[in-house]
C-alpha cells in the first residue's frame, strides 16, 4: 500500500509540471501540437520518477527488499491471488460438509498466508515453498478431487483413489499450517517481549 501510496504522490507532483510545461509549449513556442504533447510527457517522466523511487526508497528500506525484490515477491503475490481465487471456485462441486471444510479450511489458511505477506513483504523468504510449489500443489488436488467426487457410477478402485487423495490434501493442509507458523513466529516472540515489558513496567509503577 505504501509503495503505491508513492506512486500517487509522484503522479500527483509531476502532472501539474506536465501540465505547466504543455501551456508553456503552446503559447511560448511556436512548434506543431504533437511536440507539445511530447515535451509535457517527457517532462513528466522525468518528475514522476525520481519524485517515485525517492518516496518509496524509505518504505523499501524499512521492509529490507530491494527494489527488484519488492517487484518479484509483489508478482508472487499476484500469481497466489489467483490461485486462491480458483480454490474458492472449486465450492460449487463439493458435495459434503466433510469436503467442504476440508477445502474452506486449505482456503482459508492459504489466504492468511497471502495477506501475512503482503502485510509483510520481507516475510516471502520465510515461506518461499508455499509459493513455489504447496499453493499449486493444494490447488490441483482440490481442483481434481472435486471435479471426480461429483461424478456418478464411481467404481471401487476410484472411491478409493478419492480417499487417498483426501488424505493427502490433509497432509497439504499441515504444510500449509507449518508455513503460516513460520510467518507468525516472530510476531509472536515479539508479542512475548511486548508482554514481559508491560510486567516489568507495572511492577515499577507499584
Amino acid at each position: 500500500m505504501r509503495y503505491t501510496i508513492s506512486r500517487i504522490f509522484g503522479t500527483i507532483i509531476a502532472f501539474p509540471v506536465a501540465v505547466i510545461a504543455w501551456f508553456t509549449s503552446v503559447f511560448a513556442l511556436d512548434i506543431y501540437v504533437i511536440f507539445d504533447f511530447l515535451i509535457s510527457a517527457v517532462t513528466f517522466l522525468a518528475i514522476y520518477f525520481p519524485t517515485q523511487r525517492l518516496t518509496s526508497r524509505k518504505y523499501l528500506n524499512e521492509i529490507g527488499l530491494s527494489r527488484r525484490d519488492y517487484h518479484f515477491v509483489n508478482s508472487q503475490l499476484n500469481n497466489a491471488q489467483d490461485k486462491i481465487r480458483r480454490i474458492l471456485k472449486t465450492f460449487v462441486n463439493v458435495r459434503s460438509i466433510k469436503d467442504f471444510k476440508q477445502v474452506n479450511e486449505i482456503y482459508r489458511i492459504s489466504r492468511a498466508i497471502y495477506f501475512a505477506v503482503k502485510q509483510q513483504p520481507g516475510s516471502f523468504f520465510k515461506v518461499e515453498g508455499f509459493f513455489y510449489s504447496h499453493i499449486d500443489n493444494a490447488l490441483n488436488l482440490i481442483e481434481a478431487y472435486t471435479r471426480l467426487s461429483k461424478s456418478p457410477k464411481k467404481s471401487k478402485e476410484e472411491k478409493q483413489k478419492l480417499e487417498q487423495t483426501r488424505i493427502t490434501l490433509d497432509e497439504v493442509k499441515r504444510t500449509l499450517v507449518a508455513d503460516l507458523k513460520r510467518i507468525n513466529n516472530e510476531d509472536y516472540s515479539q508479542l512475548d517481549i511486548e508482554m514481559e515489558l508491560n510486567k516489568m513496567e507495572q511492577k515499577r509503577n507499584k
